[in-house]
Protein backbone atom coordinates (compact mmCIF):
# COMPACT_ATOMS: atom_id res chain seq x y z
CA UNK A 1 0.00 0.00 0.00
CA UNK A 2 1.19 3.46 -0.88
CA UNK A 3 -0.22 7.30 -0.94
CA UNK A 4 -0.32 8.20 -4.55
CA UNK A 5 1.41 11.52 -5.06
CA UNK A 6 -0.73 13.90 -6.07
CA UNK A 7 1.36 16.60 -6.03
CA UNK A 8 3.04 15.64 -9.34
CA UNK A 9 0.89 14.39 -12.30
CA UNK A 10 3.38 12.48 -14.35
CA UNK A 11 4.80 10.68 -10.81
CA UNK A 12 1.14 10.01 -10.04
CA UNK A 13 0.43 8.72 -13.78
CA UNK A 14 3.19 6.35 -13.15
CA UNK A 15 2.21 4.86 -9.94
CA UNK A 16 -1.64 4.19 -11.51
CA UNK A 17 0.51 2.68 -14.62
CA UNK A 18 2.19 0.37 -12.49
CA UNK A 19 -1.00 -0.43 -9.95
CA UNK A 20 -3.08 -0.80 -13.03
CA UNK A 21 -0.11 -3.56 -14.43
CA UNK A 22 0.06 -5.42 -11.23
CA UNK A 23 3.88 -3.98 -11.25
CA UNK A 24 3.04 -1.60 -8.27
CA UNK A 25 1.85 -1.28 -5.01
CA UNK A 26 -1.82 -0.73 -4.01
CA UNK A 27 -2.36 3.22 -4.43
CA UNK A 28 -4.48 4.92 -1.81
CA UNK A 29 -6.08 8.39 -2.96
CA UNK A 30 -7.57 10.08 0.22
CA UNK A 31 -6.34 13.43 2.04
CA UNK A 32 -7.89 12.58 4.91
CA UNK A 33 -6.33 11.47 7.90
CA UNK A 34 -8.49 8.35 9.21
CA UNK A 35 -7.20 6.94 6.07
CA UNK A 36 -3.35 7.72 6.65
CA UNK A 37 -1.14 4.57 6.55
CA UNK A 38 0.12 5.68 9.59
CA UNK A 39 -3.17 5.90 11.23
CA UNK A 40 -2.73 2.99 13.63
CA UNK A 41 -7.07 2.12 13.42
CA UNK A 42 -6.73 1.89 9.25
CA UNK A 43 -3.03 -0.26 10.07
CA UNK A 44 -5.10 -2.48 11.69
CA UNK A 45 -8.00 -2.20 8.83
CA UNK A 46 -5.58 -3.17 5.89
CA UNK A 47 -4.51 -6.07 8.11
CA UNK A 48 -7.60 -7.68 9.08
CA UNK A 49 -8.62 -7.26 4.93
CA UNK A 50 -4.86 -7.56 3.55
CA UNK A 51 -6.25 -10.74 0.90
CA UNK A 52 -8.57 -8.53 -0.32
CA UNK A 53 -6.28 -5.61 -0.27
CA UNK A 54 -4.19 -7.48 -2.63
CA UNK A 55 -6.91 -7.75 -5.44
CA UNK A 56 -6.68 -3.86 -5.13
CA UNK A 57 -5.45 -1.38 -7.72
CA UNK A 58 -6.54 2.07 -6.15
CA UNK A 59 -8.30 2.83 -3.18
CA UNK A 60 -9.87 5.88 -3.50
CA UNK A 61 -11.90 8.23 -0.46
CA UNK A 62 -15.24 9.46 -1.62
CA UNK A 63 -16.52 12.90 -0.89
CA UNK A 64 -18.90 11.75 1.44
CA UNK A 65 -21.31 15.55 1.28
CA UNK A 66 -23.80 14.22 3.75
CA UNK A 67 -21.90 10.93 5.66
CA UNK A 68 -18.78 9.99 6.65
CA UNK A 69 -16.00 9.44 3.73
CA UNK A 70 -15.74 5.66 2.93
CA UNK A 71 -12.74 4.24 1.07
CA UNK A 72 -14.09 2.67 -2.44
CA UNK A 73 -11.94 -0.52 -3.71
CA UNK A 74 -11.26 -0.16 -7.40
CA UNK A 75 -9.89 -3.39 -9.18
CA UNK A 76 -7.07 -2.66 -11.96
CA UNK A 77 -9.88 -4.37 -14.26
CA UNK A 78 -12.50 -1.87 -13.62
CA UNK A 79 -10.32 0.97 -14.00
CA UNK A 80 -9.33 -0.34 -17.47
CA UNK A 81 -12.58 -0.86 -18.59
CA UNK A 82 -13.72 2.63 -17.53
CA UNK A 83 -11.17 4.22 -19.42
CA UNK A 84 -11.43 2.23 -22.24
CA UNK A 85 -15.01 2.44 -22.62
CA UNK A 86 -14.95 6.17 -22.35
CA UNK A 87 -12.15 7.35 -25.08
CA UNK A 88 -13.93 4.55 -27.76
CA UNK A 89 -16.89 5.51 -26.81
CA UNK A 90 -15.82 9.47 -27.31
CA UNK A 91 -14.11 8.39 -30.96
CA UNK A 92 -10.74 9.08 -28.84
CA UNK A 93 -7.52 7.60 -30.84
CA UNK A 94 -4.27 6.75 -30.02
CA UNK A 95 -1.96 10.04 -29.06
CA UNK A 96 -4.56 11.68 -28.09
CA UNK A 97 -4.80 14.11 -24.72
CA UNK A 98 -6.72 14.33 -21.34
CA UNK A 99 -6.39 17.68 -19.66
CA UNK A 100 -5.29 18.00 -15.95
CA UNK A 101 -8.46 20.35 -15.59
CA UNK A 102 -9.43 18.30 -11.95
CA UNK A 103 -7.91 17.95 -8.84
CA UNK A 104 -6.27 14.24 -8.73
CA UNK A 105 -7.85 13.06 -5.45
CA UNK A 106 -10.95 12.50 -7.03
CA UNK A 107 -12.38 9.88 -9.25
CA UNK A 108 -12.82 12.38 -11.89
CA UNK A 109 -9.13 13.59 -11.95
CA UNK A 110 -7.54 10.46 -11.52
CA UNK A 111 -9.33 9.40 -14.69
CA UNK A 112 -7.83 12.06 -16.62
CA UNK A 113 -4.35 10.06 -16.04
CA UNK A 114 -6.34 6.61 -16.50
CA UNK A 115 -7.80 7.97 -19.87
CA UNK A 116 -3.97 8.79 -20.93
CA UNK A 117 -2.66 5.91 -19.78
CA UNK A 118 -4.72 3.97 -22.04
CA UNK A 119 -4.59 6.31 -25.49
CA UNK A 120 -0.55 6.47 -24.59
CA UNK A 121 -0.23 9.87 -24.08
CA UNK A 122 0.71 12.66 -21.40
CA UNK A 123 -2.11 14.80 -19.77
CA UNK A 124 -2.45 18.57 -21.13
CA UNK A 125 -1.71 21.44 -18.88
CA UNK A 126 -4.77 22.41 -16.68
CA UNK A 127 -6.13 24.80 -18.61
CA UNK A 128 -6.30 22.53 -21.78
CA UNK A 129 -3.79 23.84 -23.76
CA UNK A 130 -3.23 21.33 -26.55
CA UNK A 131 -5.50 18.91 -25.01
CA UNK A 132 -8.23 16.68 -27.07
CA UNK A 133 -10.40 15.79 -24.56
CA UNK A 134 -10.99 18.21 -21.22
CA UNK A 135 -13.29 16.84 -18.43
CA UNK A 136 -14.67 19.91 -16.23
CA UNK A 137 -17.72 20.76 -13.78
CA UNK A 138 -20.27 22.83 -14.37
CA UNK A 139 -18.82 26.02 -12.47
CA UNK A 140 -15.92 25.81 -14.27
CA UNK A 141 -17.89 25.74 -17.82
CA UNK A 142 -19.43 28.67 -16.26
CA UNK A 143 -17.01 30.63 -15.75
CA UNK A 144 -15.16 29.75 -18.63
CA UNK A 145 -17.92 30.89 -20.92
CA UNK A 146 -18.37 34.29 -18.90
CA UNK A 147 -14.75 35.32 -19.23
CA UNK A 148 -13.98 34.01 -22.53
CA UNK A 149 -10.37 33.15 -20.68
CA UNK A 150 -7.25 30.85 -22.13
CA UNK A 151 -10.02 27.56 -20.79
CA UNK A 152 -12.84 28.93 -23.09
CA UNK A 153 -10.89 28.53 -26.37
CA UNK A 154 -9.42 25.35 -24.80
CA UNK A 155 -12.97 24.17 -24.34
CA UNK A 156 -13.93 25.03 -28.07
CA UNK A 157 -10.90 23.55 -29.76
CA UNK A 158 -11.37 20.32 -28.09
CA UNK A 159 -13.02 16.99 -29.65
CA UNK A 160 -15.13 16.28 -26.63
CA UNK A 161 -15.72 18.32 -23.15
CA UNK A 162 -16.72 15.91 -20.44
CA UNK A 163 -18.94 18.19 -17.83
CA UNK A 164 -20.28 16.34 -14.37
CA UNK A 165 -19.65 16.07 -10.72
CA UNK A 166 -22.66 18.14 -10.08
CA UNK A 167 -26.05 18.85 -11.56
CA UNK A 168 -26.12 21.09 -14.78
CA UNK A 169 -28.94 23.76 -15.84
CA UNK A 170 -30.73 23.65 -18.99
CA UNK A 171 -29.74 26.78 -19.51
CA UNK A 172 -25.78 26.39 -19.27
CA UNK A 173 -26.23 23.44 -21.78
CA UNK A 174 -27.77 26.00 -24.13
CA UNK A 175 -24.96 28.29 -23.72
CA UNK A 176 -22.27 26.04 -24.17
CA UNK A 177 -23.52 24.72 -27.37
CA UNK A 178 -24.54 28.34 -28.64
CA UNK A 179 -20.38 28.76 -28.12
CA UNK A 180 -19.56 26.14 -29.97
CA UNK A 181 -18.55 23.67 -27.42
CA UNK A 182 -19.31 19.95 -27.96
CA UNK A 183 -20.03 18.84 -24.57
CA UNK A 184 -21.27 15.36 -22.90
CA UNK A 185 -22.46 15.45 -19.96
CA UNK A 186 -21.38 12.72 -17.47
CA UNK A 187 -23.35 11.17 -14.45
CA UNK A 188 -21.34 8.87 -12.37
CA UNK A 189 -19.82 8.45 -8.97
CA UNK A 190 -16.41 6.73 -7.57
CA UNK A 191 -18.11 3.37 -7.31
CA UNK A 192 -18.78 2.92 -10.84
CA UNK A 193 -15.01 3.96 -11.81
CA UNK A 194 -16.39 7.58 -12.69
CA UNK A 195 -18.63 8.82 -15.15
CA UNK A 196 -21.04 5.69 -16.80
CA UNK A 197 -23.84 7.55 -18.00
CA UNK A 198 -23.20 10.30 -20.94
CA UNK A 199 -26.13 12.45 -22.28
CA UNK A 200 -28.45 10.16 -20.34
CA UNK A 201 -27.57 7.22 -22.34
CA UNK A 202 -25.10 4.23 -20.53
CA UNK A 203 -22.07 3.26 -21.95
CA UNK A 204 -21.54 0.15 -23.77
CA UNK A 205 -21.58 -2.59 -21.25
CA UNK A 206 -23.57 -0.34 -18.22
CA UNK A 207 -26.78 -1.51 -17.46
CA UNK A 208 -29.57 0.63 -15.33
CA UNK A 209 -32.64 -0.06 -13.95
CA UNK A 210 -34.94 2.13 -11.09
CA UNK A 211 -35.94 0.28 -8.26
CA UNK A 212 -39.38 0.50 -6.46
CA UNK A 213 -38.26 2.77 -4.02
CA UNK A 214 -37.07 5.29 -7.13
CA UNK A 215 -33.05 4.73 -6.52
CA UNK A 216 -31.27 4.28 -9.29
CA UNK A 217 -29.35 0.85 -10.01
CA UNK A 218 -26.23 0.93 -12.33
CA UNK A 219 -23.97 -2.32 -13.73
CA UNK A 220 -21.18 -2.75 -15.39
CA UNK A 221 -17.24 -4.23 -16.00
CA UNK A 222 -16.29 -0.69 -14.07
CA UNK A 223 -18.19 -1.18 -10.94
CA UNK A 224 -16.40 -1.45 -7.28
CA UNK A 225 -15.22 -3.99 -5.50
CA UNK A 226 -16.47 -2.34 -2.09
CA UNK A 227 -16.41 -0.26 -0.07
CA UNK A 228 -12.96 -1.62 1.86
CA UNK A 229 -13.11 -2.66 5.27
CA UNK A 230 -17.19 -1.73 5.55
CA UNK A 231 -19.16 -4.73 4.97
CA UNK A 232 -22.43 -2.74 6.31
CA UNK A 233 -22.44 -0.29 3.59
CA UNK A 234 -20.83 -2.77 1.19
CA UNK A 235 -23.76 -5.24 1.76
CA UNK A 236 -26.46 -2.16 1.38
CA UNK A 237 -25.22 -0.64 -2.05
CA UNK A 238 -23.05 -3.77 -3.68
CA UNK A 239 -26.30 -6.16 -4.74
CA UNK A 240 -25.56 -8.88 -6.97
CA UNK A 241 -23.61 -7.07 -9.57
CA UNK A 242 -25.64 -4.04 -9.03
CA UNK A 243 -24.97 -0.98 -7.56
CA UNK A 244 -27.27 0.87 -5.30
CA UNK A 245 -26.98 4.90 -5.52
CA UNK A 246 -28.37 7.37 -3.36
CA UNK A 247 -30.13 8.62 -6.17
CA UNK A 248 -33.64 9.22 -7.19
CA UNK A 249 -34.28 8.96 -11.06
CA UNK A 250 -36.57 8.24 -13.74
CA UNK A 251 -36.02 6.65 -17.33
CA UNK A 252 -37.77 7.53 -20.29
CA UNK A 253 -37.11 6.63 -23.82
CA UNK A 254 -33.91 4.44 -22.80
CA UNK A 255 -32.52 8.07 -21.20
CA UNK A 256 -31.87 8.63 -17.35
CA UNK A 257 -33.34 11.79 -15.68
CA UNK A 258 -31.68 12.84 -12.63
CA UNK A 259 -34.58 13.86 -10.22
CA UNK A 260 -32.32 14.30 -7.16
CA UNK A 261 -30.81 12.14 -4.22
CA UNK A 262 -32.73 10.14 -1.29
CA UNK A 263 -32.00 12.52 0.82
CA UNK A 264 -33.38 15.40 -0.98
CA UNK A 265 -36.93 14.44 0.34
CA UNK A 266 -38.08 15.83 3.69
CA UNK A 267 -40.75 15.77 5.78
CA UNK A 268 -42.43 18.55 6.99
CA UNK A 269 -45.35 18.42 9.38
CA UNK A 270 -46.15 15.62 7.77
CA UNK A 271 -45.80 16.46 4.07
CA UNK A 272 -43.21 14.87 1.83
CA UNK A 273 -41.44 17.91 0.24
CA UNK A 274 -39.11 17.12 -2.73
CA UNK A 275 -35.82 20.19 -2.21
CA UNK A 276 -35.02 19.68 -5.85
CA UNK A 277 -38.32 20.60 -7.02
CA UNK A 278 -38.16 24.22 -4.87
CA UNK A 279 -34.80 24.58 -5.88
CA UNK A 280 -35.85 24.18 -9.46
CA UNK A 281 -38.21 26.62 -8.75
CA UNK A 282 -36.75 29.41 -7.39
CA UNK A 283 -33.50 29.08 -9.88
CA UNK A 284 -36.64 29.30 -12.91
CA UNK A 285 -36.97 33.18 -11.06
CA UNK A 286 -33.13 33.74 -10.48
CA UNK A 287 -31.34 31.49 -13.48
CA UNK A 288 -28.54 34.40 -12.61
CA UNK A 289 -27.83 33.00 -8.71
CA UNK A 290 -26.18 30.18 -7.48
CA UNK A 291 -28.43 28.09 -5.73
CA UNK A 292 -28.97 25.00 -3.67
CA UNK A 293 -32.02 23.95 -1.67
CA UNK A 294 -31.07 21.66 1.53
CA UNK A 295 -33.52 20.50 4.27
CA UNK A 296 -32.37 20.80 8.15
CA UNK A 297 -33.76 20.17 11.30
CA UNK A 298 -36.16 22.53 12.58
CA UNK A 299 -38.26 22.05 16.37
CA UNK A 300 -41.68 22.53 15.10
CA UNK A 301 -42.02 21.00 11.85
CA UNK A 302 -39.08 18.12 11.92
CA UNK A 303 -37.90 19.33 9.33
CA UNK A 304 -37.52 22.27 6.43
CA UNK A 305 -36.42 23.81 3.44
CA UNK A 306 -33.33 26.30 3.60
CA UNK A 307 -32.04 28.50 0.85
CA UNK A 308 -28.17 28.89 0.49
CA UNK A 309 -27.09 31.54 -2.29
CA UNK A 310 -23.43 32.01 -2.73
CA UNK A 311 -22.33 35.45 -4.08
CA UNK A 312 -23.90 39.03 -3.97
CA UNK A 313 -27.13 39.22 -2.51
CA UNK A 314 -29.02 40.89 -5.35
CA UNK A 315 -31.66 41.65 -3.13
CA UNK A 316 -33.75 38.36 -2.62
CA UNK A 317 -34.96 37.96 0.56
CA UNK A 318 -36.69 35.07 2.58
CA UNK A 319 -39.96 36.39 1.86
CA UNK A 320 -39.78 36.94 -1.67
CA UNK A 321 -38.59 33.19 -2.04
CA UNK A 322 -41.34 31.73 0.35
CA UNK A 323 -43.99 34.04 -1.89
CA UNK A 324 -43.07 31.80 -5.06
CA UNK A 325 -42.63 28.60 -3.76
CA UNK A 326 -46.03 29.04 -1.75
CA UNK A 327 -47.98 30.29 -4.72
CA UNK A 328 -46.69 27.78 -6.67
CA UNK A 329 -46.15 24.78 -4.93
CA UNK A 330 -47.48 25.46 -1.66
CA UNK A 331 -47.02 27.09 1.75
CA UNK A 332 -45.56 23.56 3.65
CA UNK A 333 -42.92 23.66 1.05
CA UNK A 334 -41.78 26.97 1.85
CA UNK A 335 -38.27 27.49 2.89
CA UNK A 336 -38.08 28.52 6.64
CA UNK A 337 -34.74 30.19 5.98
CA UNK A 338 -31.92 31.71 4.17
CA UNK A 339 -28.31 31.49 3.96
CA UNK A 340 -26.48 34.12 2.24
CA UNK A 341 -22.37 32.66 1.18
CA UNK A 342 -19.47 34.22 -0.37
CA UNK A 343 -18.56 31.02 -1.49
CA UNK A 344 -20.06 27.46 -1.47
CA UNK A 345 -17.77 24.91 0.81
CA UNK A 346 -17.37 22.25 -1.16
CA UNK A 347 -16.48 18.56 -0.61
CA UNK A 348 -15.45 16.72 -3.49
CA UNK A 349 -15.75 17.85 -7.14
CA UNK A 350 -18.91 20.11 -7.40
CA UNK A 351 -19.70 18.34 -4.12
CA UNK A 352 -21.55 21.36 -1.61
CA UNK A 353 -20.88 20.34 1.89
CA UNK A 354 -24.04 19.61 3.46
CA UNK A 355 -23.10 18.98 6.96
CA UNK A 356 -21.77 22.45 7.08
CA UNK A 357 -24.40 24.43 5.23
CA UNK A 358 -26.89 22.74 7.70
CA UNK A 359 -25.05 23.96 11.00
CA UNK A 360 -24.54 27.55 10.02
CA UNK A 361 -26.27 30.33 11.43
CA UNK A 362 -28.96 31.59 8.78
CA UNK A 363 -28.99 34.80 7.33
CA UNK A 364 -33.05 34.63 7.71
CA UNK A 365 -35.27 32.66 9.16
CA UNK A 366 -38.51 32.31 10.16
Amino acid sequence: MKRANLFDPMLAREQIHQALAGTGPTLLISSSAKFAPENESFKSLLNDHSESAEKIAILIETSGSSGTPKLVALSAQAIRESAEITNQFLGAEIGDRWSLTLPLNHIAGINQLTRSINLNSLPAPSDGEGAQFISIVPTQLHRAIQNRDSLFNNLLAAKKVLVGGAPISEKLISEAHECGIAIVTSYGMTEMSGGCVYNSLPLPGVEMRIAANGLINLKGPMIANSYFGDQESTRKHFQAGWFITSDIGEIENDELKIIGRSDDLIISGGEKISAIKVEALIRSHYPDLEIIVIGISDIEWGQALRVVVTGEKHGLTLAQIRDIVGVQIGRLAAPRSLLYLEKMPMIGIGKPDLVLLRSAQATEEM
